[in-house]
């Protein structure tokens, strides 16, 4: 027979070795033959959970902890295998109440304790420890990790971007730190630098279907349609009912206008017994696009448990659309009051956007254009300026430019944020006399390289940049393109205001006006009489192309416009639906109104919320005189 400890002793040699099986099962036989004793068992407990026999592992360091009820490594090692089964209670009760940061076992027992926190959504407790953790020891990557994933979800997403870079300079290969980059990166609006932390992410964890929903988000809004939908579809092959992966390819295919292929991806998920609210309310999506309203509406409804803006929009829209306003504005309120609880600073925002056109409208006079240099008018070989469109949102703008990208001669670019861009490089407006010609030149081939890099066929034809509330930035744009000439898209102020009250954005300073419903009105008023004064200030050559008009007579009103823009008649100005097909993706809220023949039901829309537009009809009431509509 062997000596007492032997067997013990024959274990850690199998570990040695690499026979980690062995190993355990010489451990257990000398824990049976010669007692046993708490270090064999975090031993075997570690050896276990390497293995992934995790019910074993946790057994042995029960066992260890049974033996040893004050030593804190058997605390530590089974909270942390506890925590991979959801034990948070457990989890939490092993941790105790201290914040020992000075030793390592009582920094692993209080990180556990920040671990839990943050699965339980305290992210902001969670936050807390971590900080405390990464205070004591800067070198401690997990911590660095868990401080930027809590204040991401915390909705701190700048304060996310320095702890998740920290942990990937300690630790270059950590996926979901990489990730949590990604998405925080997505949530501040850098979607070029999300884009290439999410494709960094996914090379990581390749196994993982949530990296590749995020990255197709990333390059839908890069417009780079085609590898959003191969991204989104990766992440279906890994796991084909992965709900936000379904839902975000049925969302895709909606707004890419592929019904069909759209009823067959539900289909095909529902075959299989794949279960989730949002493929439920793809399913109204769907029935309220074949117009079977009254199913769709009861889709809609069927999951009262859900309350979130997309289902309210939904219920909103079809409801609408049976003539029922009562409901649907409920739904639209209820949509946006929502949307408003997620992005609580939304409200400052639109504020703060409302005080810019004021004083930008103070700004904007005539004495100080003429402080202006007189801009040099460049040889013959001078690039034309390009044509802008503009309109208060929902006026239009997306059905116009469709018909306009139908125009051979034409390139659209739809709501692409070049100008924001040099606009930043310039920045306040006050600086606009003091640029030089070298400076302006500058600017002018910066804007330039951005269109020619997302349309290299641009050269050579007319440039339309339609960005509707790129008016408020007119003083820049003036600077820049003083040849430039403008297409302004209008509608009744009042089916202007509702529509988008009553439609979802992508949330930013601008959009967040119209989570409610009176300040979405002061910004029209704000917006139009801004573009009123610097037209006249600027002496702008405008050509109005009228909502009303353009679906009655679609011809009769573009004819005029393609005169004033230099374009020879072409029929195919007038054909919006195959415009609209021949696109892939289109990015406005407009997307499914643009593919249907020219339909009257949104005009006059207003009227049939009359009772709940009396609040802001003495702001819209002096517009619509102004631009001769009938109230």
């Amino acid at each position: 027979m062997s000596g007492p400890g032997e067997r013990g002793r024959a274990a850690l040699e199998c570990a040695r070795r690499g026979d980690l099986a062995g190993a355990i099962t010489a451990g257990e036989e000398a824990i049976g033959r010669e007692g046993d004793n708490p270090g064999l068992r975090l031993f075997l407990g570690a050896i276990s959970c390497r293995l992934g026999d995790l019910e074993r592992g946790i057994g042995h360091f029960r066992a260890a902890l049974a033996l040893a009820p004050g030593d804190p490594m058997a605390r530590a090692e089974l909270g942390r295998a506890l925590l991979s089964t959801g034990a948070l209670d457990e989890v939490e009760a092993l941790t105790g109440s201290g914040e020992d940061v000075a030793h390592p076992i009582g920094r692993e027992l209080l990180r556990l304790r920040a671990h839990v926190r943050r699965q339980r959504g305290d992210a902001a407790e969670a936050a807390r420890l971590y900080g405390l953790l990464v205070t004591a020891d800067a070198a401690d990557f997990e911590s660095w990790q868990g401080l930027g994933l809590a204040r991401l979800e915390a909705g701190d997403a700048a304060g996310a971007l320095d702890p998740l870079r920290r942990a990937l300079q300690l630790r270059p290969r950590l996926a979901a730190a990489q990730f949590g980059l990604g998405r925080a990166l997505l949530a501040l609006e850098r979607i070029g630098e999300a884009r290439d932390a999410l494709v960094a992410a996914e090379a990581l964890d390749p196994a993982d279907p949530a990296i590749p929903v995020e990255l197709s988000r990333a390059e839908v809004l890069l417009s780079a349609f085609g590898r959003g939908e191969a991204a989104i579809r990766r992440a279906l092959a890994l796991a084909p009912d992965h709900a936000p992966a379904l839902a975000g390819l049925a969302d895709m295919l909606e707004r890419a206008n592929r019904i069909d292929e759209l009823e067959a991806l539900l289909d095909a998920a529902e075959a299989r017994g794949a279960c989730d609210p949002s493929l439920t309310l793809m399913r109204a999506r769907l029935l309220r696009r074949r117009g079977r309203l009254e199913e769709a509406l009861a889709a809609a409804k069927s999951d009262e448990e859900e309350d979130d803006p997309l289902r309210a929009q939904t219920i909103g829209e079809i409801a609408d659309q049976m003539g029922d306003a009562e409901t649907a504005f409920a739904a639209f309120t209820r949509m946006n009051e929502l949307v408003l609880a997620a992005s609580p600073q939304a409200e400052a925002e639109a504020r703060d956007l409302r005080a810019t056109v004021a004083a930008l409208t103070q700004l904007t006079t005539t004495d100080w254009y003429r402080s202006w240099s007189a801009p040099a008018q460049g040889g013959p070989e001078a690039r034309p300026d390009p044509a802008f469109l503009f309109g208060f949102p929902r006026s239009g703008t997306t059905l116009l430019d469709t018909m306009l990208m139908g125009h051979s001669g034409t390139v659209v670019l739809e709501e692409q944020p070049f100008l924001q861009r040099v606009t930043d490089r310039i920045g306040a407006a006050e600086r606009l006399p003091l640029l030089s010609e070298p400076e302006i030149e500058e600017l002018r081939a910066y804007y330039w390289r951005q269109v020619d890099a997302a349309a290299p066929h641009a050269p050579g034809r007319l440039v339309i940049d339609k960005f509707p509330l790129g008016l408020i930035g007119l003083p820049f744009i003036h600077r820049l393109f003083p040849q430039a000439r403008y297409i302004f898209a209008e509608r009744h102020p009042c089916d202007c205001v509702l529509s988008c009250f009553i439609t979802r954005f992508r949330l930013n300073p601008a959009m967040a006006n119209f989570l409610k419903l009176e300040n979405a009105a002061r910004l029209y008023d704000l917006a139009l009489g801004y573009w009123e004064q610097g037209r006249k200030v600027f002496k702008l050559p405008v050509q109005t192309v009228r909502y009303e008009r353009m679906i009655m007579d679609a011809e009769a009103e573009l004819r005029p416009l393609a005169d004033f823009l230099g374009l020879e008649w072409d029929s195919a100005l007038v054909d919006h639906r195959g415009s609209a097909a021949a696109r892939a993706y289109i990015t406005s809220p407009s997307y499914s109104q643009v593919t249907e023949p020219l339909y009257t039901r949104a005009r006059g829309r207003w009227r049939r919320y009359a009772r709940q537009m009396e609040p802001v009809l003495p702001i819209l009431a002096p517009w619509a005189e102004r631009m001769g509509y009938e109230l």
